[in-house]
């Protein structure tokens, strides 16, 4: 193994680009919503100047995938008032608040409205997020068993929580996985692409090859549920 610094960021025409080196055969260059930021993920003996030549022969294609990665549907700030829109299991719906003497916060949805029942305006953020947590966390386990057993590794511990980088991570050596609790919004198809990409980590920690041979043989198709999953909004 190099004695390089394994994470390190390259300048390429005004353009940063993450660069990690790791135990891979191939240099995969991947860009990220929702501002584009540019990874590279390259073998270990790769040398600056192979990766320079590299990025610059995929330009045109780096380009375009920056543009499409910015211009996703960001939704802006969230109020958490009347008449806003919010997505749940991949479906548009309209908030309707109501405020007054409620013992306790509840959430239902009502026609093509979530509807928000609490005791005044400032709670209803509060009672949406822990809503879309309950109900990630209703679909999860039937989802992560299926997987485990397709796959054929040990049941992990998971949870849900506020991530902002990435829909899902897994410690292998910790077996745990920990869902974004952004994937309550998401159709359940997207959701199970998640599971099954974070219980083939139980295997394969990094994305090497061996990871997307494993994923390609699982679930084949995966790259059109992570593309639907990535066109999704997201929340800022």
């Amino acid at each position: 193994m190099s004695d390089r610094e394994l994470h390190s960021i390259m300048n390429i025409n005004g353009l940063e680009v993450q660069v990690e080196h790791k135990s891979i055969k191939h240099i995969h260059l991947s860009v990220y919503p929702p501002d584009g930021h540019v990874h590279v993920s390259a073998p270990q003996e790769t040398s600056d100047d192979q990766l320079r030549m590299f990025i610059l022969s995929k330009w045109v294609w780096l380009l375009e995938k920056i543009d499409a990665a910015t211009s996703n549907n960001i939704q802006p700030p969230r109020e958490y008032v009347s008449g806003e829109a919010h997505y749940f299991k991949g479906e548009l719906y309209r908030l309707r608040v109501e405020t007054g003497n409620y013992g306790k916060s509840n959430v239902s949805i009502e026609g093509d409205y979530i509807m928000i029942r609490c005791g005044k305006q400032s709670q209803a953020e509060m009672a949406l997020k822990q809503w879309y947590r309950e109900q990630l966390r209703e679909v999860l386990p039937s989802l992560v068993e299926r997987w485990v057993k397709r796959i054929g590794t040990p049941m992990p511990k998971y949870d849900v929580q506020v991530m902002k980088q990435c829909w899902g991570s897994c410690n292998k050596s910790k077996q745990t996985i920990l869902f974004n609790i952004e994937l309550a919004k998401k159709p359940l198809e997207c959701i199970e692409y998640v599971v099954a990409h974070e219980v083939t980590h139980l295997l394969e920690r990094t994305h090497t090859d061996r990871f997307y041979r494993l994923l390609d043989t699982y679930l084949p198709g995966w790259e059109r549920l992570k593309k639907q999953l990535d066109e999704f909004p997201i929340t800022i």
